[in-house]
């Protein structure tokens, strides 16, 4: 009998935790237990024959956090030799398999295992080719060592795991293995029934089930069994086998680490009402120990839970989130662009001070102009300022103009970024700007740090999920970055094609000033179906035009715009400079710009009043 036709009539119990058990019974030993499976392998291999001995009858391999940040403390791009640190991410999950193989082995009954894969961080400056790699690896290295299961544990989306099982499938056939492994995939969710990654448990129910290559869905971490009993009674699972192994319960913490509960009994009472719903396996997750996993198995069989007439049941609860439909017709800005009207979106900067009345006079000239939007830039070259959707916030209360805050992913991580995210629509705020955002400059890195949970395509998957799960009736619309200045242009536009397929409805360029910025904003139009607000950033001075060209990256400002200016002008000479260059590239750009993007030096609207006035539409 296979390991699916097993599950299938019979409930199997998994383990328990192994990382917060290791360092529960070796607190001085290694940081986390994946390092000791090189160093101290004789101590894994004892947890796990504690698990079976309890009754476990499917170990995970300890390898959750078997990549290059658990192993070295460091991401992959940091490594001085790439292939070394790949090598050693091999070296300690093949190892891994080999620990738990060999406790299985001495057990007195079948025990399987399942090759145990966690979510490598995606932050900072990790390619997702330099992610997928080390999924390619950690598989390599499953496979090699027999797996017949992989289990994809605490991941929050589906975006690294399709890659991995396509490159698990090829790998079978190209190492002509006799079987394909069964493949595991386990979310964690919080008490909402939500992933990091803002998707619902019913909306990852049903992707698992539309790939059709998930054979057991599951969901372990992140919540305790009360909340995961609640989470589990709204969800349908059709016909797929599934895994169920939350946290023992909630965490207190004593320096710096995380203290479980010794709740053994309401653990285990709540684990039986989950298994009358029709489960496959049964597990725990952190703060879970073998003592959780020998009480189980006993409340288990004393409710006939586990013999060959196990009972699947399955709740039937319609209106799974990602069936909706996203209704953008709400939105006045998103409409008019979308019938071919021409938009103007006009950045102001977040006051330094926090004294709003400038903004607010600037903002209040800029609505009699005719101005669709004002945005507001989010801590541009990582200098602090206003927030941008606090300051949108003001701007759209007191002025009633539409308002469209940046969000950059540097300085928040994913729970302050939800939190954000749901207040602002809390707020009225139905516009956003996702970029990347600019790196803390370097004199300032000791005392200020990035975060970067998100890139912006990251984040801007994330808010699609909020859109389809919270937000569906009155979404939240949003556009990306578009550098056309970028070398190698063609890698700008898959980046484009990839933020579309992210929900981005528009892109805002950088400042255009040449003939050969137009030129390539045209070639981008001719390759990506979106709409394209061109940037306008009237210079207003000699020295500001010689300080943009030379100190602000990705903008190219031409030496004939520079001869415009002289240093010896006075202020109404220069404005006027400004506004007559400012309407030079307009009409350049009039057959392709969907819409203008004005960026305001200084604040100083006055000026794009009188380019708003003079243009020709």
């Amino acid at each position: 009998m296979n390991f699916l036709e097993m599950t299938q009539n019979h409930l199997l119990l998994m383990d328990g935790a192994m990382g917060t058990y290791y360092s529960q019974i070796y607190p001085l030993e290694e940081k986390i237990s994946e390092s000791a499976n090189i160093t101290h392998p004789e101590q894994i291999e004892r947890i796990h024959r504690e698990y079976i001995a309890a009754g476990a009858g499917l170990l995970r391999t300890n390898s959750f956090a078997s990549h290059a940040e658990g192993l070295t403390g460091r991401p992959l791009h940091q490594a001085d030799d790439r292939q070394a640190v790949l090598q050693r991410i091999y070296d300690n999950v093949f190892q891994a398999y080999k620990i738990a193989q060999k406790a299985a082995g001495c057990a007195d009954g079948k025990v399987w295992i399942a090759g145990d894969m966690g979510p490598v961080p995606a932050n900072g400056a990790v390619t997702d080719d330099e992610i997928q790699s080390q999924y390619e690896t950690m598989a390599d290295a499953l496979l090699d060592a027999g797996a017949e299961i992989i289990l994809f544990e605490t991941f929050s989306d589906f975006e690294y795991i399709l890659p991995t099982v396509r490159y698990i499938k090829k790998r079978v056939i190209e190492k002509q293995l006799p079987v394909s492994p069964v493949i595991m995939a386990g979310f964690s969710l919080n008490k909402f029934g939500c992933t990091k990654a803002g998707i619902s448990a019913s909306n990852l129910v049903k992707i698992a089930g539309d790939c059709g290559c998930i054979d057991v869905m599951g969901f372990n971490c992140g919540v305790g069994s009360t909340h995961m009993k609640r989470i589990l009674q709204k969800l349908d699972f059709g016909d797929m086998q599934v895994s169920i192994a939350p946290n023992s319960g909630y965490p207190d913490f004593a320096l710096d680490r995380s203290i479980y509960r010794d709740n053994v009994g309401y653990f285990c009472e709540n684990m039986v009402e989950i298994a009358s719903m029709g489960v496959n396996i049964l597990g725990g997750c952190c703060g879970t120990t073998p003592q959780y996993i020998r009480e189980l198995r006993q409340q288990l069989r004393l409710h006939n839970n586990t013999n060959g007439n196990f009972r699947k049941m399955r709740y039937h609860i319609s209106g799974a989130a990602a069936e909706k439909g996203i209704d953008k017709s709400r939105n006045d800005f998103l409409n008019k662009l979308n019938m071919g009207r021409k938009v103007i979106a006009v950045e102001l900067d977040p006051p330094q001070n926090g004294k709003g009345d400038k903004i607010l006079q600037a903002a209040a000239l800029l609505k009699q102009a005719g101005v669709d939007m004002i945005t507001f830039s989010d801590s541009p070259m990582g200098k602090m300022r206003a927030d941008s959707i606090a300051s949108s916030i003001l701007v759209s209360q007191q002025t009633d103009i539409a308002v469209m805050p940046h969000i950059c992913c540097r300085d928040r991580n994913a729970i302050a970024m939800g939190g954000l995210f749901f207040g602002a629509h809390m707020n009225g705020i139905r516009n956003m700007l996702i970029i990347t955002g600019d790196p803390v400059p370097a004199g300032e890195k000791s005392s200020t740090g990035s975060v970067y949970d998100f890139n912006s395509f990251r984040l801007m998957n994330y808010f699609k999920q909020l859109n389809l799960e919270y937000f569906a009736e009155d979404p939240v619309i949003y556009g990306g970055a578009l550098n056309h200045n970028r070398p190698n242009l063609d890698a700008e536009i898959e980046r484009m094609h990839k933020k579309c397929l992210a929900g981005a409805d528009y892109f805002l360029t950088q400042p255009v000033y040449s003939d050969d910025d137009v030129e390539r904003i045209k070639y981008v139009k001719s390759k990506v179906n979106t709409k394209i607000l061109c940037g306008i950033m009237p210079l207003v001075n000699y020295r500001n035009a010689m300080f943009v060209k030379n100190e602000l990256s990705g903008i190219q400002v031409p030496d004939e715009i520079i001869t415009r200016y002289d240093e010896h002008m006075s202020r109404e000479e220069s404005e006027e400079a400004g506004i007559a260059i400012a309407l030079e590239i307009i009409a350049k750009l009039r057959e392709t710009a969907d819409g203008y993007y004005f960026m305001v030096p200084f604040n100083r609207a006055s000026m794009i009043c009188k380019i708003i006035e003079m243009m020709r539409w």
